[in-house]
C-alpha cells in the first residue's frame, strides 16, 4: 500500500511539472536606455536569405553586436505592414523573410534576454502592403476580404493600402494583434513609430466616418482617432504590467498637423511611458537644428513623468544628401556621440535610440566602422 501511495505521489509530481507553464522572463526598461531599432530592412539585409539552420546563430550575432556598443534595449519589428515576424493567427508571415516556419520574434526575445536586454515588439498599426503584394494574400485573410468588398476599413492611397482606424473593426483588429503578441511572447513592451495617417492623405480615406461624427474639422477627428488607439494600446499593455512607448517624428508640428500624431496629448494624458522623437538632424540644419529641436521636446514634456529617449540618425553618418547639414554628417565622425552628450543636458533625458542596425553593422556600409568607433565612447 505504501509503495502504491509513493507511486501515486511521484506520478502527480511529474504531471504537475510537465503541465506547469514556464515562468515568463521580463527585463524592465533601463534607467538610461541605449536602444537599437531592428527594422524590416534589417530582416531583409541579414535574415531573409539565411538558411533555416543558421538563423538562430545569426540572431545571436546580431544581439552580440548590439551588446558590443553598449546597447541594452532593442525595438524589433514584429508587425511592419499588417504582416508578422512571429507565428500569428491573425497576420501572414512577412514577405521580408523567406523562412515562413521560423518564429523570428521568439528567437530575438530569447537571445536578447540572455544578455539581459530589454526587448519590445515594434508595430506599425496602420500601414499595410502595396496593391501588388495584396494580390498575393490568401482569399480568407480578413484584409483581402475587405479589399474585395471595397470596404471602408482599408484604403488604397498612392498604390499602398492603409487601415482606416476610424472604424471600430480596425481598432479591434489592431488591439487583437497586440494581445496576441503579449499573450504568446515574453516581450517587455510594445513600441510604435511615426506611421499614423499617411502624409497628405485625401478626405476619401475616412470621410464616411467623419461625416457621421460631431467633429468640425478633419484634423481634430483624425487626432482623436489616433489618441483613442494609443490609449487602448496603453491600457492593454499596462494590464499586463509591460511598457508602451511611441517614436514620433522629431518635428512636433508635422507629427501633429500632417500625420495626426499628437504627442503632447499623449504625454499630458499619461498614455505613453516614453517617447522617442526622431531628431534626425545635425546641429547646422537650417530648418530643424538638433539643439533647439531637443529643447522643444523638453518643453513639450514639461513636468510629466514620461521618459524622453532621443532618436538619433546613425544612418546619416558619412552618407551624401541634399540636406543643409550634409557637410556635418559627412565630415564629423563624432556627431552621434556629441548628440548623446547634448541630449543628457535636458531634464527628462532617459536615453537614446539608434536607427538602425544595418547602419552600424552592414558589411558593405562604409559608415559602419565610423559609427561603431563613434559610439564605443558611450558604452
Amino acid at each position: 500500500m505504501i509503495k502504491k501511495i509513493l507511486k501515486l505521489v511521484i506520478c502527480l509530481g511529474l504531471l504537475a511539472s510537465c503541465t506547469s507553464k514556464k515562468e515568463p522572463v521580463y527585463i524592465p526598461l533601463p534607467e538610461e536606455v541605449k536602444a537599437m531599432w531592428f527594422s524590416y530592412v534589417d530582416y531583409e539585409t541579414f535574415l531573409k536569405d539565411t538558411p533555416k539552420d543558421q538563423i538562430k546563430e545569426e540572431i545571436e550575432k546580431i544581439i552580440e553586436n548590439c551588446e558590443s556598443i553598449g546597447i541594452n534595449t532593442i525595438f524589433v519589428h514584429a508587425v511592419a505592414f499588417t504582416d508578422a515576424f512571429y507565428d500569428s493567427n491573425i497576420y501572414p508571415k512577412s514577405n521580408k523573410v523567406n523562412q515562413k516556419d521560423i518564429d523570428y520574434l521568439e528567437i530575438f526575445i530569447e537571445e536578447a534576454h540572455k544578455k539581459n536586454m530589454h526587448v519590445e515588439a515594434w508595430i506599425n498599426p496602420m500601414r499595410s502592403v502595396t496593391v501588388e503584394e495584396a494580390a498575393l494574400w490568401e482569399e480568407d485573410f480578413i484584409l483581402k476580404k475587405w479589399v474585395n468588398e471595397a470596404n471602408d476599413n482599408i484604403y488604397n492611397f498612392e498604390g499602398r493600402y492603409y487601415l482606416n482606424i476610424a472604424t471600430e473593426e480596425n481598432q479591434k483588429l489592431i488591439i487583437s494583434v497586440i494581445e496576441e503578441i503579449i499573450e504568446n511572447y515574453d516581450v517587455d513592451g510594445i513600441h510604435m513609430d511615426d506611421y499614423f495617417y499617411p502624409a497628405k492623405i485625401d478626405d476619401g480615406f475616412d470621410d464616411n466616418q467623419f461625416a457621421g461624427s460631431s467633429f468640425n474639422s478633419i484634423s481634430d477627428f483624425r487626432k482623436y482617432q489616433v489618441n483613442e488607439l494609443v490609449e487602448k494600446i496603453y491600457d492593454v499593455v499596462h494590464e499586463n504590467d509591460l511598457v508602451f512607448g511611441i517614436s514620433p517624428s522629431g518635428n512636433i508640428e508635422y507629427s501633429r498637423d500632417v500625420i495626426y500624431g499628437d504627442t503632447e496629448a499623449w504625454v499630458n494624458k499619461g498614455i505613453v511611458d516614453y517617447v522617442v522623437p526622431q531628431i534626425y538632424w545635425g546641429y547646422t540644419n537650417k530648418t530643424k537644428p538638433f539643439e533647439p529641436t531637443l529643447q522643444e521636446w523638453q518643453l513639450l514634456m514639461g513636468n510629466t513623468d514620461t521618459k524622453l529617449i532621443i532618436g538619433l540618425a546613425a544612418y546619416k553618418v558619412g552618407i551624401m544628401s541634399k540636406d543643409s547639414d550634409n557637410e556635418e554628417w559627412m565630415k564629423d565622425d563624432k556627431i552621434l556621440s556629441k548628440q548623446i552628450e547634448t541630449s543628457k543636458t535636458v531634464k527628462n533625458y532617459s536615453g537614446y535610440a539608434l536607427f538602425s542596425y544595418h547602419s552600424l553593422f552592414g558589411e558593405n556600409n562604409e559608415n559602419s566602422k565610423r559609427n561603431k568607433e563613434n559610439l564605443s565612447q558611450n558604452e
